[in-house]
């Protein structure tokens, strides 16, 4: 990503997220700032995106539904930070050979293993993609457990980023992807009920 385009919407989002929302965020210090990840969150609504990415050191090209590239206001923004169509409902060809690409120059790809928003609470079924890709390619992964973007009130958002999962490279079974996307299923439950029991009155 251009630095001068990333300095620009870190900057506004320093000030939306951080001095606005009062965006909470634990975690930061021990991100890698170098190599390829994959960054797994739960998701709970369309701010999301921007939110993890106010809350992580690097940026992250996110893997969008491609409704959301319908509307050409949208899309541009959403390009200019980084995100890239995909199409659901079936294997796309075209946004794997994209974020494959992105791990390859060793960039940060994010892709919400749910696949689509869920209800604060409990988390969806996770979808074999995060960890297929993770086996093929022997990338890490980055548990980020999202709390409140659903409300968006103020003092009550947080961003909670795990400890990496380093992941080998094996093929993608059905046995290795269910193993895989557990332990990060876990990972983010956890943070979750810690977080909670650290903070609800």
């Amino acid at each position: 990503m251009n630095p001068v385009v990333e300095c620009i919407w870190r900057t506004a989002f320093k000030v939306i997220y951080g001095w606005g929302f009062n965006v909470h965020v634990e975690g930061r210090e021990k991100f890698p700032m170098e190599g390829p990840l994959i960054v797994a969150p739960n998701h709970l609504s369309n701010n999301d995106p921007p939110v993890i990415g106010y809350a992580l050191p690097r940026a992250v090209h996110f893997m969008a539904k491609e409704e959301l590239f319908r509307n050409p206001f949208l899309r541009t923004v959403i390009q200019w930070l980084g995100a890239f169509p995909v199409r659901r409902g079936g294997v796309d060809k075209i946004a794997i050979r994209h974020a494959m690409n992105l791990l390859k120059k060793r960039w940060v790809l994010g892709i919400f293993p749910e696949g689509s928003r869920q209800k604060p609470g409990k988390l969806g079924r996770f979808h074999d993609g995060v960890a297929s890709m993770a086996l093929r390619t022997a990338v890490p992964v980055v548990p980020v457990a999202v709390i409140g973007t659903r409300e968006m009130k103020r003092g009550k958002i947080a961003i909670i980023i795990g400890d990496v999962i380093e992941v080998e490279k094996a093929k993608p079974t059905q046995e290795a992807i269910d193993a895989l996307n557990a332990k990060v299923k876990e990972s983010i439950e956890t943070m979750i009920a810690d977080y909670h029991a650290r903070t609800d009155s």
